[in-house]
């Protein structure tokens, strides 16, 4: 009896502790969700992974948001689906477009040039999930029409700006429209977006007008915070315009900067990771003196790493510069750069592409703030919700810092 009684008193403890959820009706509260469409670029269109691919696309944050209408009136979500779990990127090189498909991380037992284990958490390597991709087959992927059939309510774009938006036959330019639009020729991504009439819309745009920059090593790519405001006034009157008095969501633009792409290598190859001795160190005084830079001067122990700017001044690096994630680190460490190739005897700075400098830094993130200014005043202005991503995207850890 006993034992029973200690069961039951058991039980009755942990139903007792259970969390209860409250039940409740789901209500549009007067809102409209019949004809959702959403506007952006990558963040809003599923790409991860650097590529597009299914079930990214059907993961995407409008997807969720539309599966939620759905409880309160919302109609079909439909998404250019590209029909391929591989997924396919491109960049553009001298050649023309170069195809590849998702990236995925592995745990690389490859060894460095110093034949040491290469330490992932030194140096992010991404690795493809096809080694050689098939580029024939990986364009007619990407140009093949989409799985579901239009008009689509996610016209996020990647590697859309702002500007982008407007611009007529953009889909020539961009294949991830081309593949989509209604005419890739003479279509516009608002325009495609405006024709729909859309009950409820969401916008979140804006990050390409600082990443674009920041990915290259620089401040000089930045949209100028005016005409932001500018382009992204029209976005949204196009849209509050487009026939149904929609209402909708503004997303403010995460700061670019904080993300671990510019964080990762400095938590292991500091700015002065560059170890001298005095013998060492003497020579290249001599070696950058020659090269009429006095001014780059090494001591015995720890130095800045000697880099170049935009403009291809040589400088040191300051405390404050971040490493780029696609810093190439065997050229640092076994290829003299930052300091003198071994080889051809000569200065070797790291080429500023690889390096955010402080003062680009600052210029970033005045932008990103510029940019969310004027994004939370049109949004109280015209009583539409304000989704301030760039606070969400730091309290759920996916741009935040990485400390050594």
């Amino acid at each position: 009896m006993k034992k029973i009684f200690l069961i039951l008193l058991s039980f009755a403890l942990i139903t007792a502790c259970e969390r209860k959820i409250d039940e409740f009706a789901p209500d549009a509260n007067g809102l409209d969700f019949s004809n959702f469409v959403a506007v952006g670029n990558s963040l809003t269109a599923g790409y991860a992974d650097g590529a597009l691919y299914t079930s990214g696309q059907e993961n995407s944050i409008p997807s969720i948001m539309a599966q939620q209408f759905s409880l309160a009136g919302g109609g079909a979500f439909r998404q250019p689906l590209i029909g391929t779990e591989n997924g396919v990127g491109f960049t553009l090189t001298q050649a023309g477009l170069y195809f590849y498909t998702k990236r995925v991380l592995k745990v690389l037992q490859d060894l460095d040039c110093q034949g040491q284990p290469i330490d992932t958490s030194y140096s992010l390597k991404p690795d493809f999930i096809v080694p050689n991709p098939d580029q024939q087959q990986l364009q007619q992927e990407l140009f093949a029409p989409p799985t579901v059939t239009g008009p689509y309510n996610n016209m996020a774009v990647p590697g859309a700006t702002l500007q982008s938006l407007f611009m007529p036959g953009y889909g020539a330019f961009n294949p991830y429209f081309g593949r989509f639009a209604v005419d890739p020729l003479n279509s516009s991504v608002i325009g495609d977006a405006v024709i729909q009439q859309p009950t409820f819309f969401y916008l979140w745009i804006g990050n390409n007008d600082v990443l674009g920059s920041a990915l290259q090593g620089t401040d000089m790519l930045i949209t100028p915070v005016d005409t932001f405001a500018k382009y992204y006034t029209l976005a949204v009157g196009a849209l509050l315009n487009s026939g149904k008095s929609p209402k909708g969501v503004l997303a403010t633009v995460p700061d670019v900067v904080s993300a671990p792409y510019f964080n990762t290598i400095n938590a292991k190859l500091p700015y002065n990771g560059l170890i001298l001795t005095q013998e060492q160190a003497d020579g290249l005084n001599t070696l950058y003196t020659m090269f009429g830079h006095p001014e780059i001067h090494f001591v015995a122990g720890a130095n800045p790493w000697v880099i170049t700017d935009n403009l291809g001044n040589w400088k040191q690096m300051g405390p404050n510069d971040l490493f780029l994630l696609n810093l190439p680190t065997d050229s640092v460490k076994c290829r003299g750069m930052g300091m003198a190739n071994p080889v051809t005897q000569l200065p070797y700075p790291i080429p500023g592409k690889f390096v955010l400098e402080e003062s680009e830094q600052v210029n970033l993130e005045a932008a990103v703030t510029g940019y969310n200014a004027v994004i939370t005043t049109l949004a109280s202005t015209y009583g539409l919700a304000l989704a301030d991503m760039n606070a969400y995207m730091k309290d759920f850890g996916f741009f935040v810092k990485v400390s050594g």
